[in-house]
């Protein structure tokens, strides 16, 4: 294709907004445009809730997720590219091929500093639809925005795509890019940035894969104002008070130094994960010998990719040490693939499959997880969709169904929608949590659309992390479960919301609030697991404080000091419902989402869970006959219809969205009626039931 650029003009400024959003309508003949943003703003905040609105305007009806139709929309925060905590992340929004029954539109997360780059070169959103016969990427620099052949990116890996770029367009450009996953339409192919920052859950990695578009690059050189810069920076260093000491991982740093250089040398730090985050977590490790290829790696390991590793400290047995940890975690990112589902579902399914004698080699080698060697086997058959690896690119979820291996032992390890399980308390033996405190995370997997991390580490992750179970209970100044349920009453208005020897009662109000809180972190936006700001180490009750302001409530304040829109946290979170209700109504109105649908988790729940509740001593398994009438609560809270669990005109009209209701409705009954019956959901079978070994994990 011919290269084109074009010069945008820019509208009437507003505040953190940049009133600006990219259109590029049809990436074979590069049609370039911009709209304002100012008809969604401050109503959908940004982020997700703009990505909803536009949504639900232009789509009425669903595309399938390769359709040149399919929207790949990339929308940062309303406070991204100002100096608010953690405010560097982007949502990137799309109707994702992960989905299971359907490819439902929902949303994944990025970090690092492509959202900050892109609100500096003046843009609130970045929209394509369309695809390219020919590999093409856009350079997006201010007001000049290029469509340019990407033929010699095509088929290198996300890493050394960034590296080419940079060489071409200058030091300092951020670039989003996928790697050879993305472009074999892989359902669990990413999106990066950087190293290591992904947008790693949905499969969008194959949305731009299939609209042959291998890269987005960004230079911006313009302040983003902000309403009131002082009050800005005070809330800043009242937040950087208050979550000083959140994350202690220095012993850990020790450690990893120590084994490098042992095995030869090489250097580990601490970094951030986006623009502006103050208590860095991820793990940067620069010149280490790799154990397959020959060479030195250097990258960043976070979130789940430290169990490529296995070894001590994790729920796997076999130990590839630090060295082979980053260079399974660079591979996979080089080519693209999802950590999550490889690391949490995938792999589990396949051992189980392996010590049933059902599978013992993949690619002609022995599935020997204690060898780097094999590992990259793996990862390459799935990118490139080579043997086995054709049915694994589809991700755990389909890979069972299409092989016919080992289906039940697969779905111990999905909770639902396509997803593995995070924390839930049973498909995922990653994330150590009990009865009764997972009951809110069934309830956040039984509405959402796809894994629902960012609401449920807000509560769960958080109750397991910050509580009396995890490291602010020790110490001297140890939290206790009556500093918890006062926690609990403060924050939720019932004490029974934070008590281990609770049980279903009140939990349907944590679910509520922390899915509105989700949202609120993807569309300011916030760090997933730092806000919202509950606990603390740093005050006598332990109830964490901004300053003068409650902690949890900091958000608002955060979002009215950007942006000037003057509302207090009670419209703030109604905004953020308004955002979530929108996504209710685009699921109902495409796929005809109901109550019948949210259950089909249920089954996912009902059997015994990993870890025994150390109050209780005993396993706990969801009592269906409780937990149907806790949805009911629910729904009630939302005021979602307790029958179908669609908004009621009421619910609507209250948050603003008069015109949604009769076309959800009407999209609701037609897609019930032309979709064909989903099969019912048979119950999950425990196959760790008798293991002996059992009590060890976690």
């Amino acid at each position: 294709m011919l290269s084109k650029t074009v010069t945008l003009d820019s509208f009437a400024p507003t505040f953190a907004w940049r009133n600006r959003i990219l259109r590029i309508d049809d990436l074979s003949d590069g049609r370039i445009w911009a709209d304002p943003s100012d008809s969604y703003t401050p109503e959908y905040i940004g982020a997700r809730g703009i990505a909803a609105k536009i949504l639900w305007d232009e789509y009425p009806e669903p595309v399938g997720c390769f359709e040149p139709r399919n929207p790949l929309m990339i929308v940062p925060g309303a406070l991204t590219g100002t100096r608010s905590p953690y405010s560097g992340r982007t949502s990137i929004c799309t109707f994702g091929p992960q989905g299971d029954p359907y490819s439902w539109f929902t949303r994944a997360n990025i970090g690092a500093h492509w959202g900050h780059e892109l609100k500096l070169a003046g843009y609130d959103a970045v929209i394509i639809t369309g695809a390219s016969e020919t590999p093409v990427r856009i350079l997006i620099r201010d007001d000049r925005v290029s469509l340019l052949p990407a033929d010699a990116l095509w088929g290198q890996d996300a890493l050394v795509t960034q590296e080419m770029i940079e060489a071409q367009d200058g030091r300092g450009v951020r670039t989003l890019t996928i790697g050879v996953a993305g472009e074999t339409l892989s359902r669990i192919s990413t999106i990066h940035t950087g190293s290591t920052s992904v947008a790693g859950q949905g499969g969008f990695g194959a949305v731009m894969g299939s609209k042959k578009l291998k890269a987005i690059t960004v230079i911006g050189t313009t302040d983003v104002p902000v309403a009131h810069p002082e009050r800005l920076k005070g809330l800043f260093s009242d937040v950087v008070k208050a979550v000083q000491n959140l994350r202690g991982m220095k012993e850990r740093m020790a450690r990893i130094n120590a084994e490098l250089a042992a095995n030869g040398g090489g250097e580990a730090r601490l970094v951030p994960c986006t623009q502006y985050c103050v208590t860095p977590c991820r793990t940067e490790i620069r010149n280490a010998q790799g154990r397959h290829f020959e060479q030195k790696w250097s990258g960043t390991i976070g979130c789940v990719s430290g169990l490529f590793g296995g070894g001590p400290g994790t729920v796997y047995d076999w130990r590839l040490g630090i060295n082979g940890t980053l260079e399974l975690n660079m591979h996979a990112n080089r080519l693209g693939l999802n950590h999550w589902d490889i690391l949490v579902g995938m792999v589990p399914w396949l051992r189980a499959c392996q010590a049933q004698g059902l599978i013992s080699e993949i690619e002609g080698q022995p599935m020997d997880w204690n060898s780097n060697d094999f590992w990259v086997t793996l990862l390459d058959a799935m990118a490139y969709r080579r043997g086995i690896g054709d049915a694994l690119a589809e991700g755990g979820w389909r890979a069972a169904y299409l092989l016919d291996l080992g289906v039940e032992n697969m779905r111990r390890y999905y909770t639902g929608w396509g997803y593995a399980g995070h924390w839930d308390g049973h498909a995922c033996f990653t994330n150590h949590i009990v009865y009764p405190f997972w009951i809110v995370g069934a309830l956040h997997w039984a509405m959402d659309t796809r894994d629902p991390a960012s609401s449920t580490h807000g509560y769960v992750q958080n109750v397991m992390h910050r509580g009396p179970w995890g490291y602010m209970g020790h110490g001297d100044n140890p939290i206790t479960w009556d500093h918890m349920r006062a926690i609990g009453e403060r924050v939720y208005g019932r004490a029974d919301t934070l008590d281990p020897l609770s049980g279903y009662e009140g939990k349907a109000i944590p679910a509520a609030w922390h899915g509105v809180r989700s949202v609120i972190k993807d569309c300011l936006s916030t760090d997933d697991q730092v806000f919202p700001l509950i606990y603390s180490a740093h005050t006598p009750d332990h109830f964490a404080k901004v300053g003068e302001l409650d902690g949890h409530e900091t958000e608002a304040h955060l979002f009215a000091a950007g942006t000037g829109v003057d509302w207090d946290y009670t419209e703030f979170s109604r905004a953020a419902e308004r955002v979530l209700n929108l996504e209710r109504a685009i699921a109902i109105r495409h796929f005809g989402r109901d109550r019948v649908m949210d259950e089909r988790v249920v089954p996912a729940f009902e059997y015994d869970e990993n870890w025994p509740n150390r109050e209780l001593g005993e396993r706990m398994a969801l009592d269906r006959a409780k937990f149907i009438p806790l949805m009911d609560d629910y729904y009630q809270i939302r005021g979602w219809d307790v029958k179908t669990g669609w908004p009621t005109r009421q619910k609507l009209t209250e948050l603003g969205l008069h015109d949604v209701f009769d076309p959800m409705v009407e999209g609701g009954t037609r897609a019930k009626a032309t979709l064909p019956a989903l099969d019912p959901v048979s119950p999950v079978v425990d196959i760790h039931k008798d293991d002996p070994d059992r009590q060890k994990v976690g």
